[in-house]
C-alpha cells in the first residue's frame, strides 16, 4: 500500500520543523495523567483500542479491546515505559501489562462498539454501570445526585467527581440551562426549610464541566465555569483560585486581577490567593502591595519558598539589597536544593564584593542545576574579578559548547589577559560593571525555565504569563507558543505568532513558524500564504517550496504542488525526499511512467528510502509487471521498517498479484496487526478471501472495508476503496454463498 497518500499535514510539519509533543505533569500519580500520557505517545489509532485503567507497584495496566493488537503494542512497551518515566522526571513505571476487555473510548469511530468477552458477573456490573453512565442525560444525573447528596459539603462531592473515570461530554456548544430542573428545584425547597444548607446541583455541574475544559486545556472556558460555580457556591477558596489561574493561563491578566481582588475580600489569608495577587502586583510594579500579600503567605506558610524568592526580587528592584539577600537566605533554609536560591544569593554577594560567597553559591547552584547558563557565566566573570584566568576560561569553554554562537562570551575570551590580578571590589567601576553583568532579577523567567524543562507545562505558563505582562518580548511570545503547542492550543499559539509577525514583518523564520501553527490548526489557506509571502522574501530556499508543494498537495491542488515540488528540485538536485513526493504527486494524477522515474531516482540518491521501495513495488504490483523487482524492493523496505504495516500490505498484494493468496493472506494478516483498522486492507482481505473461494470471510472483509470506508469518505488524505465497487463485491460474494 503506498503509505505517502495517507500524510498531508503531518508531512508539512515534519517539513516545517518537527516538535515532540509532551503534556503537563503536575500530578505524575494522577491516573489521569497517565492516561493522558498513554494517549499521547501511542497515538490516536491505538488509544481508540486501549485503556489505562491502574497503577499498581509500578505496573501500568492496560485494557485492550482486542488481543490482535497485542504484538504491536508489546513491540513498543519499553518506549512507551521510558517515555513516561521521562516525562515524570523519576522511575514511576517499570512494565505494562495488557488485557483484553471493553474499552470504553471517546476517540472511537462513531457506530463502532468495542466489546470484550465478559467473564464474570461482576465484569457485566461494571460493563451495566458504563453503559448507563454513557446513555444518562446529565441533567438526570444531577437529578439524582440532588436526591442523594442534599447537605453533603460541596468539597466532598468534589473529591466524588474529580475521582471518576469519565466526566460527562457537553452537549452542543453551550451549557446547559438547569433552572427549571426538578433537583434546582428541590435543592431551593430544602434550603428554604433548612436555611440554607442544601448545595445547588448547579454548582456540580459547573465544576463537572470545568473539570472536562482544564483536562482539554481550555482555560477560558473552565474560567466560565468556575465563574457561574462561585455564583452558586462561595464557600470554598478553591473555586476562585481555579478561576483566577484558568483567567491568567488563558493571559487575561485585567480579569485576573478583578477575581483575586473580590476572592481575598472572602478568604484574605489564604495563601494560594495572596501569591497569585502578589505576582499581579508584582507585574503592575506595585512593589509595596506586592510584598503585603507575600509576607501574608510567609505567615500563613513559613516554608513558602517562591514567597520568599519573590519577596526577595522585589527588594533588589527597590535597591534594598540587605532586605534582598536576607529573603534569599530564607529561600535556601527552607528549600536546601532549591538552585534559584542560591543563584539569585549570588546576586547580591556580587554587588556587595563578596567574591567568594558567590563563587560557593554558584558552585552550589549549578550541582543542582548544571545547564543554568546565566549562573555559569556568573561564574566565569566572577573567577575574572579573582583574578583566576584558567578557571574563567574552563566555564567559558563550557558555556560556549552549550551555546557556540555567543558573541559575548567570544568577546570575553579574547580580552581575557593570560595572567590576571584581582579586581579593587570597592570601587565604583566595580560596582558598574557588577550591575551591568547582573541586569533585572529575571526570576518568573528562571523559574518558568526550570518547570519547562520537567516538562511542568501549565506551572511554566503562568509564569510565562507573568513576564507577558510586565513586557512582550519576542522571546516571551516564542516561548508562549511553544507551551500551548505542547499543551493541544494551537489557536492560542497562533495568536502568540500574530503579534510576534506584527514585532518582524519581514522574518522568514517566523512565518514558517506559523505557517507549521496553522497546519497544525487544519487551516491550509493560511499556510499557503504565509509560504507564498516567505518564498517572496527567500525565492532561492528550496525547503520553502518543498512545503508549498505539500500545502497544495493538502487541499488536491495537485497541478500547483507539481510545480513547486519541481521548482525545488531545479534549486536543489540533491534531495531524495523532493523527487520521492514528485513521484507521489505523479502517481495521484495518473502518470505513472513519470512517478516510477522519480521514485528510482530517489532510491539512487537514498539506497536506505524505506517509502520509495515500497512505493515502487506497490506501483509494480497494482501494474502487474516486474512482480519479482516488486518483492525485491518490498523486502529492501521492510529489511529497513520491519513493523511497518503498510509495507506488508503491499507485500501481501504482490504475492496475490502473482497467485499466491495463500501466501498473500499470510502477509496480510501480520500487516493488520501492526495498523489500525483500514478500509484498503480490509478491501484487500476480501480480495484475497474470495480467491481462495472462503466467501463468508470475503464478505465479512468487504462489508468491514465499506463500513470504514463510508466513516472516512471525507478524508482526502488516505488512500480509500471505491463503496460502489465494495457493494458489487458483497452482492457477487452473497451469491456464491446462496449458490453453495
Amino acid at each position: 500500500m503506498i503509505q505517502t497518500k495517507r500524510k498531508s499535514w503531518e508531512s508539512i510539519r515534519s517539513v516545517l520543523g518537527g516538535s515532540l509533543t509532551r503534556p503537563d505533569s503536575e500530578d505524575p500519580q494522577s491516573i489521569g495523567w497517565y492516561d493522558f500520557q498513554w494517549k499521547l505517545i501511542v497515538g490516536e489509532d491505538l488509544t481508540a483500542v486501549t485503556q489505562v485503567d491502574k497503577l499498581s507497584a509500578k505496573s501500568l495496566f492496560v485494557t485492550v479491546s482486542d488481543k490482535k493488537w497485542f504484538p504491536a503494542l508489546k513491540s513498543f512497551r519499553k518506549k512507551i515505559i521510558a517515555e513516561i518515566n521521562q516525562s515524570a522526571g523519576s522511575v514511576l513505571l517499570t512494565r505494562i501489562v495488557f488485557q483484553e476487555g471493553t474499552v470504553i473510548s471517546p476517540v472511537a469511530d462513531k457506530g463502532v462498539p468495542v466489546v470484550r468477552k465478559q467473564s464474570s458477573q461482576e465484569q457485566k456490573k461494571t460493563e451495566g454501570t458504563e453503559a448507563m453512565a454513557e446513555d444518562e442525560s446529565l441533567r438526570d444525573i444531577l437529578d439524582r445526585i440532588s436526591k442523594k447528596f442534599q447537605i453533603v459539603p460541596l468539597a466532598l462531592m468534589l473529591l466524588f467527581v474529580s475521582n471518576c473515570t469519565t466526566l460527562p461530554v457537553e452537549q452542543g456548544s453551550g451549557n446547559i440551562d438547569l433552572s427549571g430542573s426538578y433537583a434546582v428545584k428541590a435543592a431551593e425547597k430544602m434550603s428554604a426549610r433548612q436555611s440554607g444548607m442544601a448545595r445547588d446541583p448547579r454548582s456540580y455541574y459547573h465544576y463537572l464541566m470545568a473539570l472536562k475544559e482544564i483536562r482539554e486545556h481550555q482555560f477560558e472556558r473552565a474560567a466560565d465555569n468556575f465563574l457561574k460555580l462561585v455564583e452558586f457556591d462561595r464557600s470554598d477558596s478553591q473555586f476562585y483560585g481555579q478561576l483566577a489561574m484558568n483567567l491568567l493561563r488563558a493571559g487575561k491578566m485585567d480579569e485576573t486581577f478583578k477575581v483575586l481582588e473580590e476572592s481575598l475580600h472572602h478568604f484574605p489569608t489564604n495563601p494560594e490567593l495572596n501569591m497569585m495577587m502578589g505576582d499581579i502586583l508584582d507585574g503592575r510594579e506595585e512593589y509595596e502591595r506586592a510584598l503585603t500579600h507575600y509576607q501574608r503567605v510567609i505567615q500563613s506558610e513559613p516554608g513558602s519558598a517562591r514567597a520568599f524568592l519573590l519577596s526577595g526580587t522585589i527588594y533588589e528592584r527597590l535597591k534594598k539589597h540587605d532586605l534582598a539577600a536576607d529573603m534569599y537566605q530564607q529561600v535556601v533554609q527552607v528549600e536546601p536544593a532549591n538552585p534559584l536560591g542560591y543563584h539569585y544569593l549570588a546576586r547580591m554577594n556580587i554587588l556587595s564584593g563578596k567574591l567568594e560567597e558567590a563563587k560557593n553559591h554558584l558552585g552550589q547552584t549549578l550541582e543542582l542545576r548544571p545547564n543554568l547558563l546565566r549562573t555559569r557565566e556568573f561564574l566565569a566573570w566572577v573567577w575574572e574579578k579573582l583574578g583566576n584566568a584558567t578557571e574563567a576560561a574552563r566555564e567559558y569553554k563550557i558555556l560556549l559548547k552549550l551555546d557556540p554562537l555567543n558573541k559575548k562570551i567570544h568577546e570575553r575570551i579574547t580580552g581575557m589577559r593570560d595572567s590576571m590580578t584581582p579586581v579593587d571590589v570597592g570601587t565604583s567601576q566595580y560596582r558598574l560593571a557588577a550591575e551591568d553583568l547582573l541586569g533585572e532579577p529575571k526570576v518568573h523567567m528562571r523559574i518558568g525555565a526550570v518547570y519547562y524543562e520537567q516538562a511542568l507545562y501549565l506551572k511554566a505558563l503562568d509564569e510565562f504569563q507573568l513576564i507577558r505582562a510586565r513586557k512582550q518580548t519576542k522571546e516571551v511570545l516564542m516561548v508562549l507558543g511553544r507551551v500551548y503547542e505542547i499543551l493541544g492550543r494551537v489557536d492560542k499559539a497562533i495568536e502568540e505568532m500574530d503579534i510576534l509577525l506584527e514585532l518582524e514583518p519581514e522574518s522568514v523564520n517566523l512565518m514558517i513558524y506559523s505557517a507549521r501553527f496553522y497546519s497544525m490548526n487544519e487551516q491550509p489557506e493560511e499556510t499557503i500564504r504565509l509560504l507564498e509571502k516567505a518564498i517572496t522574501l527567500e525565492p532561492e530556499n528550496d525547503t520553502l517550496y518543498h512545503s508549498l508543494a505539500l500545502a497544495y498537495m493538502s487541499v488536491d491542488k495537485l497541478d500547483e504542488a507539481i510545480k513547486k515540488i519541481e521548482k525545488a528540485i531545479s534549486l536543489n538536485e540533491k534531495k531524495d525526499s523532493y523527487y520521492f513526493e514528485l513521484g507521489a504527486l505523479l502517481e495521484r494524477t495518473g502518470r505513472f511512467e513519470q512517478a516510477i522515474r522519480n521514485m528510482k531516482r530517489s532510491i539512487e540518491l537514498n539506497p536506505m528510502h524505506s517509502n520509495a521501495h515500497n512505493f515502487l513495488g506497490y506501483m509494480y504490483a497494482i501494474q502487474g509487471k516486474s512482480l519479482d523487482k516488486a518483492i525485491g524492493h518490498l523486502n529492501k523496505a521492510l529489511s529497513i521498517q520491519p513493523r511497518n504495516g503498510y509495507f506488508l500490505d503491499s507485500l501481501s498484494w504482490i504475492y496475490f498479484k502473482k497467485g499466491e493468496s495463500q501466501r498473500a493472506l499470510d502477509e496480510l494478516k501480520k500487516a493488520m496487526v501492526y495498523t489500525a483498522p483500514d478500509p484498503v486492507l480490509y478491501s484487500h482481505l476480501g480480495d484475497i478471501h474470495f480467491s481462495l473461494k472462503n466467501y463468508s470471510e470475503a464478505g465479512k472483509a468487504w462489508e468491514t472495508s465499506l463500513f470504514l470506508t463510508r466513516g472516512k469518505i471525507n478524508d482526502t488524505s488516505g488512500e480509500l476503496p471505491d463503496p460502489k465497487d465494495l457493494e458489487q463485491k458483497i452482492r457477487e460474494a452473497r451469491e456464491f454463498l446462496n449458490k453453495n
